[in-house]
């Protein structure tokens, strides 16, 4: 593991490392540095967006979702299930920081073939790859999807792939993959953008294929 030195970005010894591969979601590491605090947190367990943004097709057409997206999965709330749609939250008035965690988890549901899932942060491409939880048709994650990488087996780094399908694998005790993605960034303006989204087969169809998300949290790191 290697680290990035940041000096004349942040003072007082502030080391960053930034990691440009995946392990287990995506990973960032700071040395004397002290977390100030959780800007954001959302369990879904209330049915609260709390400022999320959901698009999608309806009739063929893209446009925001109107009706709520939080619904019961295996025990417990999550925001989807989405099928090519894509999530937004932005965030206003951030406390003074150097850097910013994001972390969820990603629960990959029933028929996935190395399907494309996007991670933007502050609409920059963060991680452009493809999950699958089919035991015939490998995945690019951690790896990007179409950048030449070797492909990898289906739930590859996953946190645990023993969970039941949503809709069309319901039955399937190893229908979802659940990952924990993490990712630790440079920044330092008062606001901040996250976005996901997806693309691939069985278009509009989330029986077939959907992803949700559950525990989004996001820190601030402060070093002074």
């Amino acid at each position: 593991m290697s680290c990035i030195k940041w000096p004349k970005l942040l003072q007082k010894g502030l080391i960053l490392c930034v990691f440009s591969l995946f392990l287990v979601g995506f990973t960032g590491c700071f040395k004397e540095a002290t977390k100030v605090g959780v800007v954001y947190f959302n369990n879904f367990e209330d049915y609260d967006m709390k400022d999320i943004e959901v698009f999608g097709f309806t009739n063929n057409n893209w446009g925001p979702f109107k009706s709520i997206s939080i619904l019961d999965y295996n025990g417990s709330k999550v925001l989807g299930r989405f099928n090519n749609g894509q999530i937004i939250l932005k965030l206003h008035k951030l406390p003074k920081h150097q850097a910013i965690n994001v972390q969820f988890d990603l629960l990959v549901h029933d028929i996935w073939r190395n399907d494309a899932w996007v991670l933007e942060l502050e609409k920059v491409r963060r991680l452009v790859t493809g999950f699958s939880n089919d035991p015939a048709r490998w995945q690019s994650y951690p790896n990007w999807i179409g950048n030449g990488s070797a492909l990898n087996p289906p739930a590859a780094n996953s946190f645990t792939n023993n969970l039941p399908g949503a809709c069309r694998l319901a039955a399937n005790p190893n229908g979802t993959s659940l990952y924990k993605m993490e990712r630790t960034e440079i920044h330092s303006d008062s606001t901040f953008t996250i976005s996901c989204s997806d693309a691939g087969e069985y278009f509009n169809l989330n029986c077939d294929r959907s992803w949700s998300i559950d525990n989004l949290k996001i820190t601030v790191i402060n070093n002074q």
